[in-house]
């Protein structure tokens, strides 16, 4: 007697996270925030939301990431090899969103908050030009973010499963 193996669950579920960590990340960043900055006449209150939501997204990120890590490593251990590639870029994410979340975030928020301070937005100190480099390496670390998670889904999609049966 056949039973159908457990693996093909995991690979669903695999499926299903990875879908909604690449179609949040990607709504966030491509459709939330410019929708901020095209609706709201203050750029300043736009860019401090934004924060707040790529905040919030970067905890969510490493959560999912997390859990589509040890899914990973479940898989790998039953055989699925091709999982080690998606296992590399899962770490690579969760590499930047950390470098992005405890270094560059909090560095960009000093900055706004220094130059509030002063009585002037950011983007009008002296610090507009630190916090503009600031912005454009969290921006690139983002979409670097999203590109590997769409290589994640991607690959985890093509991945065809085993048939084993279990006796």
């Amino acid at each position: 007697m056949s039973r159908t193996p457990i693996f093909p669950i995991a690979q669903r579920l695999f499926l299903i996270l990875s879908g909604i960590l690449f179609g949040g990340l990607t709504t966030i960043g491509f459709l939330v925030t410019p929708t901020l900055f095209n609706y709201l006449d203050d750029k300043q209150v736009a860019g401090m939301i934004a924060g707040e939501i790529f905040k919030n997204a970067s905890v969510f990120s490493l959560i999912i990431s997390v859990f589509l890590l040890i899914f990973a490593n479940l898989l790998i251990k039953r055989g699925y090899e091709g999982y080690k590639t998606i296992r590399w870029l899962l770490l690579l994410g969760i590499l930047l969103t950390l470098i992005g979340s405890f270094i560059i975030q909090p560095m960009m928020h000093e900055l706004r908050e220094t130059a509030l301070n002063q009585g002037a937005p950011v983007m009008q100190s002296p610090y507009a030009s630190e916090f503009s480099l600031l912005h454009r390496i969290s921006s690139t670390l983002f979409v670097i973010e999203v590109i590997l998670c769409g290589w994640v889904y991607w690959v985890s999609a093509q991945y065809k499963p085993m048939r084993q049966n279990l006796t």
